[in-house]
């Protein structure tokens, strides 16, 4: 099955079309036979006039590997730090201590003071109530024995 992470990227709205294009070509050029591309099957996508945010969940995001589609959004991500472009980065891995955050601030106006991508760490009760009657219910198929 193999470790899952969920990413968020945020980025300027010219941003995201430099980096768009930069994975297409990135793509293009390392992997001909390939027509999957992460950028065109966001789950979370939400774009306004300035700015765009995009997002995966339970994805398998290794980094400088055979995944040639993180590479080229992360190697995309280098690109636009290299030319200007404000971005956000956050990746939680499936380990509670795996969090991952990159983030460059340009100093071109039109590309300051993007948001964060926001993060909430809360209890999961009803999980942990669902293997507390689970457990109960070995528990009870042993004594009966």
């Amino acid at each position: 099955m193999g470790y899952r992470s969920d990413v968020r990227i945020v980025t300027s709205k010219k941003g995201y079309k430099v980096l768009d294009n930069y994975v297409k070509k990135y793509l293009r050029d390392h992997d001909k036979d390939r027509t999957w591309n992460l950028l065109k099957s966001p789950k979370i996508k939400k774009e306004t006039p300035y700015t765009t945010y995009i997002g995966w969940d339970c994805l398998k995001w290794y980094e400088y590997s055979d995944y040639v589609d993180v590479d080229a959004i992360m190697t995309g991500l280098d690109y636009l730090k290299e030319n200007g472009y404000s971005y956000r980065y956050s990746r939680i891995g499936e380990s509670y201590d795996d969090y991952d955050e990159q983030y460059y601030e340009s100093e071109n106006e039109e590309e300051q003071d993007l948001i964060y991508p926001s993060i909430i760490r809360e209890f999961d009760d009803d999980y942990i109530f669902q293997e507390l009657e689970y457990q109960s219910n070995l528990k009870k198929d042993d004594i009966e024995l």
